[in-house]
């Protein structure tokens, strides 16, 4: 994959205890796009001690100033406290630091975009952080309608809804909410990904698609009205199809992205074909944004086990939907 990119990504350091440090380190070798971390370089420098990394670290006053086999750091006014498998309060402040600068460079075009390392979600609620993930609060900042697009190089699957209790998916499927999410993800599709005339399926929220009313009638009274809307205007959409078969081998055929109604839906197919390569891309939004599609691993942290493919493949996509938009920007 060609970099034409000239700007560097911003890599927000989210939770210290956690793996975050070690798939960083393994990605510097790599041939990727100029990126660095923003984060606190005395825990970095005790993180490279603590993994016997030999990687060298360049503490950025510029952020154009990046150098090619080094950990590049912009520095966080906030200190953070050492330690592997341990999510320590006193980090919220530079982790919140670390995305907000980091959103702050990405709304000021001086980044390409951005990737968010995983979060420990329940330290940082309690802590007074009242999002339930990073799309969410993302959303909130930008003042935009944020979709999670989870995706690797055989699917591109969108939720309708993201990190809520499955007992309120229900009140969250109505027209104005689907129909207003698959203009976004249509609008991803053709500005991000270069798909002029996306073929998209739409899953059910109940078993069987509800089996006609009788198990659930949310496909009757809900998405199979939107889902005719939007055929009548041309678009190539399908569905509701039942989400337990949408996603074998036949049913991909012909269909270039899914749209599943809540968070598990989406991701058991997406970990199960490629559990270590696929990645996390919020369209909607007035930047670019990815994440590596897995959590904090503190079960590992320390271990020098992790592996990076993740984030490898997090990075590359924002230079891929950055060289898109440019290249879509100038058609239009």
């Amino acid at each position: 994959m060609p970099f034409k990119n000239k700007l560097p990504i911003a890599i927000s350091m989210g939770e210290p205890g956690g793996i975050n440090i070690e798939i960083v380190l393994k990605s510097i070798k790599k041939k990727l796009p100029n990126f660095f971390l923003i984060a606190d370089p005395e825990w970095v420098k005790k993180s490279i001690k603590a993994l016997n990394s030999e990687i060298k670290i360049n503490v950025l006053e510029n952020v154009d100033n990046c150098l090619k086999g080094h950990l590049n750091i912009l520095t966080t006014k906030n200190k953070v406290k050492f330690g592997f498998k341990k999510s320590y309060n006193q980090n919220v402040p530079a982790i919140i630091e670390s995305l907000n600068l980091s959103i702050k460079l990405a709304k000021q075009k001086k980044v390409a975009g951005i990737v968010t390392l995983p979060v420990m979600k329940k330290t940082l609620i309690i802590n007074g952080f009242n999002y339930p993930g990073h799309t969410e609060y993302l959303g909130k900042v930008s003042n935009k309608r944020p979709l999670m697009i989870m995706l690797n190089n055989k699917l591109k699957i969108a939720t309708l809804t993201t990190h809520i209790p499955i007992s309120q998916v229900p009140k969250k499927i109505t027209k104005s909410n689907l129909e207003k999410t698959i203009k976004v993800y249509i609008k991803s599709l053709n500005m991000d990904f270069g798909l002029t005339d996306p073929k998209l399926a739409v899953s059910s929220l109940n078993p069987h698609s509800g089996e006609d009313g009788k198990i659930g009638n949310e496909e009757i009274k809900t998405i199979s009205p939107v889902i005719n809307k939007f055929k009548k205007q041309g678009i190539r959409i399908n569905g509701p199809k039942s989400a337990d078969t949408m996603f074998h081998k036949e049913a991909l055929k012909n269909i270039d992205a899914n749209l599943c109604m809540f968070h598990d839906q989406a991701l058991i197919p997406i970990k199960s074909t490629d559990f270590y390569g696929s990645i996390n891309f919020t369209a909607g939004l007035p930047f670019i944004r990815t994440s590596p599609d897995h959590g904090t691993a503190f079960d590992i942290a320390g271990k020098n086990i992790a592996n990076n493919s993740s984030l490898v493949n997090a990075i590359k996509y924002v230079d891929f939907i950055y060289n898109q938009r440019i290249k879509n920007d100038k058609k239009l």
